[in-house]
C-alpha cells in the first residue's frame, strides 16, 4: 500500500500545531526539537528543513498566537460602552477561561505563563497589544458606569483592572485544566462563573444591586458554546 505524501504546507502547519502544543507544555528552554518531531510525526530533519532553527520556530509560534489573540477579541470585547457591556465582558472571558481547558486558548495560557517564568518577551507583546486595543473600549464603559451611578468607593486604573482580570482568568484556566483528582474549585462550573464574576465585578468598585441587575438579564440569555 503506498503512503499518501502529505502536502508541503500541511507538514508545515503539523509541526507548528505540535511544537505550540510542546512549548505549551514545557516552555522554550524545556521543548526539544526531537519531542516537537515525535508530536508531529516527522522525523527531526524535517522540522529543520522547515524551520531553521528552534528559535526560528518559537517565534512562528509566537505569531500564530498574535493572530488568535486578534481572533479572541470578537468573544471577549467590550460589546457595548455601558455598566451591561463591562458585565458582559468580565462574565464572558470568566466562561471562556472555565470551559476551555484544551485547545489553543489553553495553550496560550500556557505560553504566557512560561514566558513570565522565563524570557518574559513574549508576555510582555502580548500585554501591550491588549491594552492599545481594549482600553479605549473599557474606558468608555467605566465612565459610562460612573455616569449612570453604577460605581461606589475608589475606581481603580482601567489598565490594572484588564490586567488583574487577566490574572484572575489565566490562572482559573490553568486550575480547571489539573487532573490532580478532585476538584479545587467548589460545586461545579455555574458556581465557579458565578462567584469569578461578582468576585471580579465587585473588585472594580461595582454595587451588587447593579451586577444583580445586570447578571440577571444576561442569565436569561443561551449560554455561549464553548
Amino acid at each position: 500500500m503506498v503512503r499518501k505524501r502529505i502536502p508541503a504546507n500541511d507538514r508545515k502547519s503539523l509541526i507548528l500545531d505540535a511544537a505550540r502544543r510542546v512549548f505549551a507544555e514545557f516552555g522554550y528552554d524545556g521543548a526539544k526539537t526531537q519531542r516537537i518531531a515525535a508530536e508531529a510525526k516527522v522525523s527531526e530533519a524535517l522540522v529543520y528543513r522547515h524551520y531553521a532553527s528552534k528559535q526560528v520556530l518559537y517565534r512562528a509560534v509566537l505569531r500564530q498566537l498574535v493572530r488568535q489573540q486578534d481572533e479572541n477579541y470578537t468573544s471577549m470585547r467590550v460589546p457595548e460602552p455601558s455598566t451591561a457591556g463591562l458585565i458582559e465582558a468580565i462574565r464572558n472571558y470568566i466562561e471562556i477561561s472555565i470551559t476551555q481547558t484544551s485547545g489553543r486558548m489553553h495553550e496560550g495560557s500556557r505560553m504566557r505563563l512560561a514566558s513570565l517564568a522565563g524570557e518574559g518577551g513574549y508576555v510582555t507583546l502580548i500585554y501591550r497589544r491588549a491594552q492599545r486595543k481594549m482600553t479605549t473600549a473599557i474606558q468608555a464603559a467605566f465612565d459610562a458606569a460612573e455616569a449612570s451611578g453604577d460605581f461606589e468607593g475608589r475606581r481603580i486604573s482601567v489598565i490594572n483592572y484588564a490586567m488583574f482580570n487577566e490574572h484572575i482568568g489565566t490562572m482559573i484556566n490553568m486550575v480547571r485544566a489539573l487532573n490532580t483528582g478532585p476538584a479545587l474549585y467548589d460545586d461545579g462550573e455555574d458556581l465557579l462563573l458565578d462567584d469569578a464574576t461578582w468576585f471580579c465585578c465587585r473588585g472594580i468598585g461595582l454595587k451588587d444591586d447593579a451586577i444583580k441587575r445586570h447578571l440577571d438579564q444576561l442569565a436569561e440569555t443561551p449560554r455561549s458554546s464553548s
